[in-house]
């Protein structure tokens, strides 16, 4: 039953379906639902909403279907227009989020200056860069097909301009007009895969969906199940980026674990999910983590350092130190960090360092997620996600994780208590 028929049958059938929005708007309100994750009955009410606070529309039915399909084009284009062919959706759940945020074009920008300052008419006949120039009290730009003026005010500087030594540049849109010379992102770590993929064949892997822009700083639950609308790598791209999922504005994970049979979906809670091996192998419990450092290590060279890296991994222990409050840190991005240890009956205490940037998108010391959440207390035991390391304590080698994510099982998590008076004035 589509969209449009819905409506006719909830508004009386044929009978009476004067009040059905025309076919072009619901055929539009299911496409947006299907790329967004959303419930269409919700899109229907926030198109109604557009309109109503956009035009002035109060009653569709007063107004030709030409229009209102109009109007949903309007309102849908953003994500018709980040959404393509190749967006696809994911399903599984969101693991932990790294602790930088880097620009993404600071290297695309740097190779298409360079090209600019060593021939400037090759780099502009690429397409790569466009040069700025003055035509009387406003800037024009320069680009392959030619020159177009702008709006911008050349007693200023350009839009998204770049000061060379040979004057201004920019990167360029599809249209050849300024873009943008910064877009921060963040990756999120999911461990799930492609929605057909995953439910006909069970295949899952970890990949990083890159948050760009206002969605680096999002909240996500972590460990929930939920269906993401993402484009996948390109099958010729760099190896790094075999496993990164890009995102648009408009990126917003739907929390649902309907995507699988009622009688599996119990397999998809984070206690079962995150930890069974015939899913991944992310899993390592807290007494083998030494062996799996020996075993995944890597190594790399960062401006002229050997680095040696542990691998990323799950593990599960119970907590017998945590604070809660952020602690400064140069280190970090945000400036602050948390840090709990975990207990382990063979190795000692686990130390585990959490970054600010899991404190700021992911609750790490809440259990469960929503109103039924609660705050957790020490003595609790909890899936972390994280980088492996070693560190030396007193002469001896133990595992550290650098913590990217905490999942609190409701059913391990002693609730943390709060409240009372907590100032000297209880003891007069």
């Amino acid at each position: 039953m589509s969209l449009h028929e819905e409506h006719d049958e909830e508004d009386g059938g044929s009978e009476n379906n004067t009040t059905a929005l025309p076919i072009g708007v619901a055929q539009r309100i299911t496409a947006y639902a299907e790329r967004t994750n959303k419930k269409a009955e919700d899109v229907k009410q926030e198109y109604l909403a557009y309109i109503k606070d956009e035009w002035g529309c109060e009653d569709h039915t007063q107004e030709d279907d030409d229009l209102l399909i109009d109007w949903a084009e309007q309102a849908f284009v953003q994500t018709r227009k980040a959404s393509s062919s190749s967006s696809g959706t994911w399903v599984g759940c969101f693991v932990g989020v790294a602790d930088r945020k880097k620009d993404r074009l600071a290297a695309i920008v740097r190779s298409n200056v360079a090209l600019f300052l060593k021939d400037p008419e090759g780099a502009i006949g690429k397409g790569r860069v466009g040069a700025f120039e003055k035509d009387g009290d406003v800037w024009a730009i320069r680009n392959k097909d030619g020159t177009t003026p702008l709006t911008n005010p050349s007693s200023e500087d350009p839009p998204h301009g770049i000061k060379t030594s040979d004057g201004w540049v920019c990167l360029l849109t599809r249209k050849g007009l300024p873009s943008s010379q910064t877009r921060i992102g963040r990756y999120a770590h999911f461990l799930g895969g492609e929605e057909k993929d995953f439910v006909a064949n069970g295949n899952i892997q970890l990949w990083k969906v890159d948050l760009t822009n206002e969605n680096a700083d999002m909240a996500l639950d972590i460990g929930r199940p939920c269906k993401i609308s993402v484009t996948p790598p390109k099958e010729d791209c760099n190896e790094f980026f075999k496993d990164v999922l890009t995102t648009y504005d408009d990126f917003n994970p739907n929390y649902t674990n309907e995507f699988v049979a009622e009688d599996v979906r119990p397999l998809l809670n984070p206690a079962r999910y995150w930890t069974n091996k015939e899913f991944h192998q992310m899993y390592i419990p807290i007494d083998d983590l030494e062996e799996a450092y020996d075993n995944g290590k890597q190594h790399s060279e960062i401006n002229g350092k050997n680095i040696t890296y542990g691998p990323l991994v799950i593990t599960k222990g119970t907590i017998n130190r945590m604070s809660t409050e952020p602690r400064e840190s140069e280190y970090d991005d945000e400036g602050h960090n948390y840090s709990m240890s975990l207990s382990s009956t063979i190795t000692g205490d686990i130390d585990c360092w959490i970054s600010g940037a899991v404190g700021k998108m992911c609750d790490p010391f809440t259990s469960g997620w929503g109103e039924s959440a609660f705050p957790y207390a020490e003595n609790s035991t909890v899936f972390v996600f994280g980088r492996l390391g070693m560190k030396d304590r007193d002469g001896v080698i133990t595992p550290k994780i650098s913590v990217m994510g905490v999942y609190g099982d409701p059913r391990r998590c002693r609730q943390r208590a709060s409240g009372g008076d907590t100032g000297v004035g209880q003891f007069d």
